[in-house]
């Protein structure tokens, strides 16, 4: 790393990536954070006071996205296209996407679902033929 400058090498950290590292000016916009109550400085919670004190806690992972609600229609595509292809590719995907008013990756996820769900249920009724088996045997 010979012949750069320290000084004028940017430092790259986590507070620095997130703005944290900032101080205050006045009138700067604090982000909006509704996970926390009120927007933050520095990651510390601000106290409410007044009305916003009688706000019901948020029941919401912090981060998470709403869950994704299918249609009786787009999981009987989604369904028939499994029964023929369980790995779609990502033309595919994109395709069903556009038709399904979807996104992609949502696509994608139910298809890694339903994956699951069929690795499970094999696996539930390979154990259900042995416990039938071994009872049977022990009669």
């Amino acid at each position: 790393m010979a012949g750069r400058g320290g000084a004028s090498r940017a430092e790259f950290t986590i507070d620095r990536i997130l703005g944290l590292d900032r101080q205050e000016q006045p009138g700067q916009v604090k982000p909006y954070r509704p996970w926390t109550g009120l927007p933050s400085s520095k990651g510390q919670e601000v106290k409410a006071e007044g009305p916003i004190q009688q706000l019901p806690p948020l029941n919401w992972y912090v981060g998470r996205r709403p869950r994704t609600a299918f249609t009786g229609m787009q999981i009987e595509v989604l369904e028939s296209i499994f029964q023929v292809n369980s790995y779609p590719g990502i033309d595919l995907r994109e395709e069903l996407a556009q038709r399904l008013h979807l996104d992609e990756d949502r696509i994608q996820i139910w298809f890694q679902n339903r994956r699951a769900k069929l690795k499970r249920s094999h696996r539930e009724s390979q154990f259900l033929m042995v416990k039938n088996t071994f009872t049977s045997l022990q009669t």
